[in-house]
């Protein structure tokens, strides 16, 4: 009884921490990856109300969007959002045709953060679990000499339990990590 304990225990410890951090490595990767996007986002909804390129300017884009840019220069997320949005709110924009296209720009951006944050949740939510499970087999590593035989069953179930949940959560954001979809699509502006 004690070495099926001790073998148990030790490999949910080891496994849990190895794929902890292997999942690291894929949620970085799209965590830069959607960060980028979001970013290009930001520039694009900058540069169409702007008039860079060819599209003609808002005329009092300056002044409505210097937060935007400002965000956007600094590599700040938290924000840009609420700066679209009362970008778009304004009467100026709002009455003028190429308000559809700024809205899709938007919407592109709030997509591709909620995809990013439910990513992140998810990581969290496995990176807790697996570091109370890994906590937990260590306790019962510690007090293996002192369990008894009708204790067993339930010490086993917790600690695959806790095995468990961290393993589903970090598969589901994994697999969020490969959904692939195209978020920037090139549209002309509608009239």
């Amino acid at each position: 009884m004690e070495n099926s304990l001790y073998y148990t225990f030790s490999s949910i410890s080891q496994v849990l921490a190895a794929f902890i951090a292997l999942s690291g490595v894929f949620v970085l990767f799209k965590v830069q990856e959607y960060k980028k996007i979001l970013f290009m986002q930001a520039q694009s909804f900058y540069c169409y109300l702007s008039g860079l390129g060819n599209h003609s300017s808002f005329y009092d884009c300056p002044a409505m969007a210097v937060d935007l840019k400002n965000l956007r220069d600094a590599e700040c997320l938290g924000g840009i959002e609420d700066e679209m949005n009362q970008i778009l709110e304004k009467e100026l924009v709002k009455n003028d045709y190429r308000y559809k296209s700024l809205l899709s720009m938007r919407d592109t951006f709030i997509s591709v953060d909620k995809k990013r944050i439910s990513m992140l949740n998810w990581t969290k939510t496995s990176i807790i679990s697996g570091i109370l499970t890994i906590f937990y087999s260590i306790l019962i590593l510690s007090i293996v000499p002192d369990i008894t035989h009708d204790k067993i069953l339930f010490i086993y179930i917790l600690g695959f339990i806790g095995c468990g949940i961290s393993i589903v959560a970090m598969t589901i954001g994994i697999l969020i990590t490969f959904h692939e979809k195209n978020y920037i699509k090139f549209k002309k502006p509608s009239r």
